[in-house]
C-alpha cells in the first residue's frame, strides 16, 4: 500500500528522521511507536504532504509519488494530534465545509456527513457547535472529518492522546470498525496498550531511526520475557543462582521483589518453588506486555 525508502529530514542541521524504511500492506493497521521526540509526527507530516523530506522515496503501491501531489492527497485522510475544526461551526457544518474544500458533490456531502456523524456516535449532536464538545467527542469529530472524502489510507497522529479511558475505548472501537471495512490505517502512538490492542504490525522509531519492526507478538517475543515476581522471607541468593543456572533463567532485584525471567516459566514453576521451599511469602506470574518489551528495548538503546 504505502512504502518509504531511506527517508530523512533535518531541521536546522538536526536529524529528525534518519534513513527510515517501512512498508505497510493494504488493509492493515500499522503503528509507529516511540518516545516523545522520536520523529513520529515528522514522518506523518511528510507522508501527508505537509513538509518535504531532504532525502528518500515514497511509494503508493508500485508508483513513486510526491506526497504533496493533489491526486495523492485526495486518497488519504488525516486525523491530527490536536483536533482541527472550527469551534463556532456545528459538527455537520465542519464536515460539509471540508467536503466542499475537497470539491465533492454538494448532495453527496450532506448524505456522507450525516452517515459519518451517526457512525461516530455524534448524530444527536450534529447541530451543536464543536467548541462545546468534550475532548473525546472532538476526536471522534476529527476522525469523521478525516473520512469525509472516503480516503483509501488514513493517518492518525496520536489519536487518543489526552483522552480518558472511556473515550479512548470508544475511539479504539471506531478504528477497529474502519479496519473491518478494509481501510488502511497508519497511526502513531506512545500508548503501548493501544498499539498492542489496535495494530496489526508495528515499527519502533527511536532518534529518527526504525530500530525494530513486526507484529506486536513478535516484538514482545524478541524484546520481552514473562516474569515471576517473588517476595522471600529471607535472602537465598545462592539458591537463586543455582536455580537460574540449572533452568536457564535470569533473576534480579527490584526493590523488595525478586524478579525471575526466562522461557517456559509456568513449566519450570515446580522446580523454582522446590528450590526456594519454605521462604516464598508470595508469588505473582505476569505475562510480558508490549510496554515491558518497549521499556527493555529503550534501556538497551541507551546502553
Amino acid at each position: 500500500m504505502i512504502s518509504v525508502h531511506d527517508l530523512s529530514k533535518q531541521f536546522n542541521g538536526v536529524k529528525a528522521l534518519d534513513g527510515v524504511t517501512l512498508h505497510m500492506e493494504k488493509g492493515e493497521t500499522f503503528g509507529l511507536i516511540g518516545p516523545n521526540g522520536a520523529g513520529k509526527t515528522t514522518l506523518i507530516r511528510i507522508l501527508t504532504g505537509q513538509i518535504a523530506p531532504n532525502r528518500g522515496e515514497i511509494y503508493l503501491g508500485e508508483e513513486r509519488i510526491d506526497a504533496r501531489d493533489t491526486r495523492y492527497r485526495r486518497k488519504v485522510g488525516l486525523v491530527p494530534q490536536e483536533a482541527a475544526f472550527y469551534g463556532r461551526l456545528t459538527a455537520r457544518e465542519n464536515l460539509i465545509l471540508l467536503g466542499l474544500l475537497y470539491r465533492m458533490d454538494k448532495r453527496e456531502i450532506g448524505v456522507r456527513a450525516d452517515r459519518l456523524l451517526a457512525w461516530a456516535g455524534l448524530g444527536e449532536h450534529a447541530a451543536r457547535q464543536a467548541r462545546h464538545f468534550s475532548r473525546g467527542m472532538q476526536q471522534r469529530l476529527s476522525l469523521a472529518m478525516g473520512l469525509i472524502h472516503d480516503p483509501e489510507l488514513i493517518y492518525l497522529d496520536e489519536p487518543t492522546s489526552g483522552l480518558d479511558p472511556a473515550a479512548r475505548g470508544s475511539l479504539w472501537e471506531l478504528i477497529h470498525r474502519l479496519s473491518e471495512e478494509g481501510k488502511s490505517i497508519f497511526m502513531t502512538t506512545h500508548n503501548m496498550e493501544e498499539a498492542d490492542h489496535v495494530c496489526d504490525r508495528l515499527a519502533i522509531l527511536v532518534e529518527g531511526k526504525v530500530r525494530e519492526e513486526g507484529t506486536p507478538e513478535r516484538i514482545k517475543s524478541l524484546l520481552g520475557k514473562d516474569r515471576i515476581e517473588l517476595r522471600l522471607s529471607e535472602e537465598r541468593n545462592e539458591d537463586l543462582e543455582d536455580i537460574s543456572s540449572k533452568l536457564g533463567l535470569n533473576w534480579r532485584r527490584e526493590g523488595d521483589l525478586i524478579v525471575i525471567t526466562g522461557s517456559d516459566l509456568v513449566g519450570k514453576m515446580p522446580e523454582i518453588m522446590s528450590g526456594l521451599a519454605g521462604v516464598v511469602r508470595n508469588l505473582h506470574y505476569r505475562e510480558v506486555t508490549l510496554e515491558d518489551a518497549f521499556l527493555r528495548f529503550m534501556r538497551e538503546v541507551k546502553g
